[in-house]
């Protein structure tokens, strides 16, 4: 996932696996005009923070979408209000294809994550199979203690 900066910053780990595959053809438009075509697959696992613990939730990710490759803004414009079935995009020599499978990987995760069931985080420096209910320190009761400081008073 390093290599993918913009979706790395949105998980809690950096370990996941991200496997793709880009097919790319020529087809002719009902007026005749060859199109290029391109269909991104990709599927993996990212681990998110989880929304009541904290920890890591391994999450599947899985990637299906068509794009009608187009030379200009204008032209991606006018047939992105037309195209119901592919995403238009405008091609260049450059073509930054790692970019576009980041974007998908990004739009593909959920608004937040959960585990089915968390348990409660341990308190700070605790650690939870050493501590036994039965040798946890009992509690004072916060109106003892104010009885306590009203009898020191009075005396």
């Amino acid at each position: 996932m390093d290599a993918l900066v913009r979706l790395a910053s949105l998980l809690a780990s950096r370990e996941g696996l991200m496997a793709w595959r880009v097919d790319g053809w020529r087809q002719s438009d009902a007026s005749g005009h060859d199109r290029m075509h391109l269909r991104l697959r990709a599927s993996g696992t990212v681990g998110m923070a989880c929304g009541r613990c904290l920890g890591v939730v391994t999450l599947p990710v899985a990637i299906d979408r068509s794009y009608l490759l187009v030379q200009s803004e204008s032209e991606a414009a006018r047939l992105d209000e037309v195209e119901d079935e592919v995403d238009v995009l405008v091609a260049s020599r450059r073509f930054q294809i790692d970019e576009l499978i980041e974007d998908e990987a990004i739009l593909a995760l959920p608004p937040s994550a959960s585990h089915a069931r968390c348990e409660r985080p341990a308190p700070t420096g605790v650690n939870r199979s050493a501590q036994a209910p039965a040798e946890a320190p009992a509690a004072q009761s916060p109106f003892a203690a104010l009885s306590a400081l009203k009898s020191k008073r009075s005396s």
